[in-house]
């Protein structure tokens, strides 16, 4: 992403004109072009210039990825690819077998989760009744921990290899593929970065406008994180609803960072590899995943790692974070 905002800016197809970024570096050095640029981030209007045409259906992604989408109504597999904001189909299984209808809460009641998820590599799972392999996903996600959900060991796999199985019509919450079918799955997701996302019925893509204001919302959090500035910093939060990865609620949360703000530390931050993905759930919620690669520096503190956001858009359309991690 910081290669194509550079391209934008050479291309002078930011808000700011060229002209504008040259006056303000001859009258306020480089560092005030940084900070006109951070500011221009966190406009609307950029973003939607930004994403132009590209199909983010199936949401915004910096990198390629492959992403797995099931419907539990449908009872149909397909695997996407996004290269480039483009969105190609390269396989499809109906009559999938999934767990019980409804979301996932508890260990042992059968059903699939209704989520967002990353997929793990290819394994043999030791059973021949899974088939010929399998592939893990990331449930319980931080989420699901924070919301107090239990179990794991979902997977997609295959048919017994004697080909009897105990349940025609339900798994115990993973979803199964036709053993062929499976081996065609694998080499279509072989070597990608590899989402899994679940519905129960209706069908949750993104919408153009969301994605952006959800990305100008983002470095909007991210500039009043930069300042310092503890009320528009805590204004992206859930004051009901939010935990963090420790399970940490909002009121201590907020004290916490109060206390960090008030020592006035210049921090430099910065966000790359971003991806802002749909999240299907059962709240009848405008819900969305963002990642992304966080560079953080002050003079006592400094991190570099993945960092997980998962966050709803309220009533007036603004970003409010669930969880974090």
């Amino acid at each position: 992403m910081l290669k194509r905002l550079a391209l934008l800016i050479a291309l002078s197809s930011l808000m700011l004109h060229a002209s504008d970024l040259v006056k303000i570096y001859l009258n306020q050095g480089l560092d005030a072009v940084g900070v006109a640029i951070e500011k221009e981030l966190t406009q609307k209007d950029f973003w939607l210039s930004e994403i132009g045409d590209k199909n983010i259906s199936l949401g915004y992604y910096d990198d390629n990825v492959a992403i797995v989408l099931t419907n539990k109504t449908d009872k149909i597999l397909r695997v996407y690819s996004y290269e480039d904001g483009k969105i190609r189909k390269d396989f499809e299984q109906k009559e999938i077998i999934t767990g019980l209808m409804g979301d996932k809460k508890i260990e042992g009641d059968l059903k699939t989760p209704v989520g967002f998820y990353e997929l793990g590599r290819k394994f043999n799972p030791g059973d021949p009744y899974y088939g010929p392999f399998a592939f893990a996903t990331t449930y319980p996600n931080l989420l699901d921990k924070v919301q107090g959900k239990t179990g794991g060991g979902i997977w997609i796999h295959g048919y017994p290899l004697d080909g009897s199985r105990l349940d025609e019509f339900k798994t115990r919450g993973c979803i199964a593929l036709f053993n062929n079918n499976l081996e065609k799955f694998a080499k279509v997701v072989q070597d990608k970065k590899v989402f899994v996302m679940t519905e129960e019925k209706e069908k949750i893509r993104a919408k153009k406008d969301q994605i952006a204001s959800l990305l100008a919302d983002l470095f909007t959090w991210k500039l009043a994180w930069t300042n310092s500035d503890t009320n528009a910093y805590l204004s992206f939060y859930d004051e009901q609803e939010f935990k963090r990865f420790d399970k940490m609620k909002f009121e201590q949360f907020a004290s916490m960072k109060k206390s960090i703000f008030s020592r006035k530390e210049d921090k430099k931050i910065k966000f790359s590899d971003i991806s802002i993905s749909p999240y299907p759930n059962l709240e009848n919620e405008t819900m969305y995943r963002i990642s992304f690669y966080e560079d953080y520096y002050t003079k006592n503190y400094q991190f570099r790692g993945d960092k997980i956001l998962y966050v709803k858009i309220d009533s007036k359309g603004k970003m409010k974070i669930l969880a974090e991690q």
